[in-house]
């Protein structure tokens, strides 16, 4: 199926810090390791976009996406049961720097009150789930 944020993952994605369940992002490190993080800032960007705020411009996250962009993050719920995988590709976009910091929790705001962090767009190239929509598997288009 063609790759759509439907409202169960964006439910799923959005509600994800209020509910206490971070989503996790994982990337290579600098050392061809991989390296997981919760990101509390996570949210649905666009209907094929997941977004984050970066708080540290010189952080590992950023470091790493300048050489290789790939990443996945995994949100879990157990009530109600959702579990999903999500695969692409991160970029920094200074150009939605205002859009990001609007849409993340005050918590996560917090946590950088001078703002010296930056948007990470992340395009979607595939998300496979269960829960609420039963078991799906969606797949950008080239």
């Amino acid at each position: 199926m063609p790759l759509e944020i439907t409202d169960h993952v964006a439910q799923a994605v959005n509600g994800a810090y209020d509910a206490r369940h971070p989503i996790v992002l994982g990337y290579v490190n600098a050392e061809g390791y991989p390296s997981l993080s919760t990101r509390g800032s996570t949210h649905v960007h666009s209907p094929q976009q997941l977004a984050l705020w970066g708080r540290n411009p010189d952080g590992g996250l950023q470091k790493a996406i300048a050489e290789n962009a790939k990443v996945g993050l995994i949100a879990f719920n157990t009530d109600p049961f959702t579990l999903l995988f999500f695969t692409g590709r991160a970029r920094l976009d200074p150009s939605q720097n205002d859009t990001v910091w609007d849409n993340i929790p005050q918590g996560e705001r917090d946590l950088d009150p001078e703002r010296k962090g930056g948007a990470v767009i992340i395009d979607l190239d595939t998300i496979k789930g269960l829960g609420g929509d039963g078991n799906f598997f969606m797949m950008a288009r080239d």
